[in-house]
């Protein structure tokens, strides 16, 4: 009872152990058999390989879920797992029986190895005469028996099977040697990496060839001639070719063909050396020394251009070593001709953006790889020939540009009223007499000092009119500056005084207050936040938004609240060319106040004291006023100009036009 709960817990626990453990393995080109030993090891999981997994694979993967790497690798390796007990078993062939019937699938294997798999499964003894020793790949679907084994047969030519109370028989025909062409079967598909699987059963050769060509015309037309005679057969061919050309020659020197290329028709013609090349082209360890490729990049080029082969790094990085035939000897070493090229290293020095931003918004047609950050600032390195850097250079220009500049001048007015101040936003001018027009300097100065130029974007009775209000009281310059900034950047402007008081509480038994000791702040004043962008032909769209806060009276001694505070928000989005007026208005905050006069000593008598006081109660109503210009800054650099403001003849001018509208009045 003991071992059987302690095997059951070592059932239970490994799952659980294999989910948060995490894995590397980084095998290349090795034995199939090794990995599997090695994953068992790391793993804790029993994986054997049965007779029918030969070869080497590779088994890259880092992470925790290993059931899916572990699969995946199956699928690429061509191989099945079967997991019974705790056991992994890996094979190249599974049979699955499911309500009698069977289903098959099979990946390079014998006959024999495949009847041998297959007798397991049903539990009835298989014989065979001598079965042909080619491989082969065949996938079958729910099947009895007896048709399983009569579509494997339909693989060997002249042969049957027969079925007895002991078992199943595979037999040659007595008509063996009567070709028989009507159950061929030939199939062309197209693999990963633009490569080619053929499989070829029992077919004529001139039909292989037709049906090989119809294939390659779906894709890129083509045109063929057979000189020879096609009578022969191809009893069984399955391999995956590199490409059209290498499917092409394989299928022709199992036949004792040579194809030849002459203004792009193939001629398909008898070669008696072609068969004696397929079988004793011989493989040998070539050395190819690289002087700008590093060799572990030179390898990965060879694998998806020419093929998989042995291959040894020597310890220089620059020299490797491959285990190549002849032909395939040449096509490595043009592929050197074409990948191994001097680079250089260039420095970039960018004019108006930063590195980032370059590799963010980099174009298309520039490799993200060969970029490299030199600083913070405004350098990169860029890694490649002559010619890819004066392109680079090009292209890198498209993006460099400056950035759109915007200001804004920005001019707020609070415009007071109360029971005795009335002041109508509307401004009007009286006319006024031909002799007061040598005071108009001295009566429109406060407006003239202003940043903005109110003349000029207003008019000169929107001055005046403003110029009288300032003295009178009734208006304030709250805020009047100019806010730089670049389209699609936000600007911030702050006017806010800061109240700190500390939190209380009031006692209910004494009414008296008592403090935390905690400190909270209250912010009032005006906020702005402005969100400029600038367009392909110019106009400018500001996104405002506008915030007044304004504090009442403080009580927090008396009633242990904090003061009341009043927030009136804008926000509002338009669009305008250059120097268009934006107006905010709606801001407005109202407040009360209560003044108290009385006589000394004789309005503190109680009752009588109130003859002696005077009490006067104060409503008043301020309203903020936003007037926001918009200007697009250019620059010499741009195409532009520079934008002067301020200077004396302008003043004058205004002076001169102010002359005339006063004799006009």
């Amino acid at each position: 009872m003991k071992k059987f709960l302690m095997v059951l817990c070592g059932f239970v626990m490994i799952p659980l152990w294999a989910q948060v453990q995490k894995y590397s393995w980084d095998f290349s080109d090795c034995e199939i058999r090794d990995i599997l030993y090695a994953v068992s090891l790391d793993t804790g999981f029993s994986i054997v390989a049965d007779d029918t997994v030969k070869g080497t694979g590779t088994f890259k993967f880092v992470g925790d879920d290993f059931e899916k790497a572990f699969d995946s690798f199956l699928a690429t390796s061509r191989l099945y797992v079967s997991k019974n007990d705790g056991l992994w078993t890996v094979s190249r062939c599974r049979v699955e029986v499911e309500n009698d019937l069977i289903s098959l699938d099979v990946f390079d294997l014998s006959p024999s190895q495949i009847l041998d798999k297959i007798s397991v499964v049903v539990e009835k003894p298989i014989s065979f005469d001598s079965l042909p020793n080619n491989h082969l790949t065949m996938h079958f679907r729910n099947l009895n028996e007896i048709e399983l084994l009569e579509k494997i047969c339909m693989y060997f030519s002249g042969y049957q099977v027969n079925e007895s109370e002991s078992g199943y028989h595979f037999s040659k025909k007595n008509n063996s040697r009567i070709e028989d062409f009507s159950d061929s079967d030939i199939v062309f598909e197209f693999e990963e990496n633009d490569g080619v699987f053929v499989d070829v059963r029992n077919g004529k050769f001139s039909e292989v060839i037709n049906k090989f060509f119809e294939f390659v015309g779906t894709t890129e037309k083509v045109s063929f001639c057979l000189l020879s005679n096609g009578e022969g057969k191809i009893a069984r061919s399955t391999f995956v070719a590199k490409n059209y050309d290498d499917a092409l020659v394989k299928i022709c020197e199992q036949n004792g063909f040579a194809r030849v290329l002459v203004d792009g028709i193939y001629y398909i013609v008898s070669s008696k050396n072609s068969r004696e090349k397929l079988v004793t082209e011989k493989q040998n360890w070539c050395k190819y020394k690289l002087n700008y490729l590093k060799a572990d990049k030179f390898v990965s080029f060879v694998n998806k251009k020419v093929g998989a082969f042995e291959y040894v790094v020597l310890p220089d990085e620059f020299s490797v070593l491959f285990k190549v035939s002849e032909r395939e000897d040449a096509e490595i070493r043009d592929l050197i001709n074409h990948v191994d090229i001097k680079t250089e290293t260039y420095l970039l020095t960018l004019k108006y953006i930063t590195p980032a931003e370059l590799i963010k918004f980099l174009p298309p047609s520039v490799d993200k790889n060969s970029i490299f950050v030199a600083d913070d600032n405004s350098c990169v390195y860029f890694k490649g020939t002559e010619e890819a850097y004066k392109n680079v250079c090009k292209e890198i220009s498209l993006c460099d540009r400056p950035v759109q500049r915007i200001s804004y001048d920005l001019l707020i007015l609070q415009y007071d009223e109360s029971f005795d101040n009335q002041w109508n936003p509307n401004f009007k001018i009286e006319p006024v007499k031909l002799g007061d027009r040598n005071d108009l300097g001295f009566q429109l100065g406060s407006v003239l000092n202003l940043n903005l130029d109110v003349i000029s974007t207003f008019g000169l009775k929107f001055a005046a009119s403003l110029q009288a209000s300032i003295e009178e009281n009734d208006t304030q310059v709250f805020a009047d500056t100019t806010l730089h900034g670049v389209s699609g950047k936000k600007i911030n402007f702050q006017n806010t005084n800061t109240y700190r008081y500390r939190d209380n509480n009031i006692d209910p038994e004494t009414g008296k207050p008592i403090f935390s000791g905690v400190t909270r702040e209250i912010v009032s004043g005006i906020k702005i936040d402005i969100l400029g962008r600038v367009s392909g032909d110019g106009m400018i769209t500001s996104t405002v938004t506008a915030s007044v806060t304004r504090q009442g009276v403080d009580t927090s001694a008396s009633t242990g609240n904090p003061p009341p505070t009043t927030e009136k928000i804008v926000t509002t989005e338009v669009c305008g060319k250059s120097g268009e007026v934006v107006v905010l208005s709606g801001l407005i905050q109202n407040s009360e106040s209560e003044i108290q006069s009385r006589t000394p000593v004789v309005s503190k008598i109680p009752i009588l004291g109130n003859l002696f006081k005077k009490k006067e109660k104060i409503v008043e109503k301020s309203q903020m006023i936003i007037y926001l210009v918009p200007h697009l800054e250019s620059s010499v650099e741009d195409g532009g100009f520079e934008i002067e403001s301020g200077t004396g003849e302008d003043e004058l001018w205004i002076k001169e036009k102010a002359e005339e509208l006063l004799l006009n009045l």
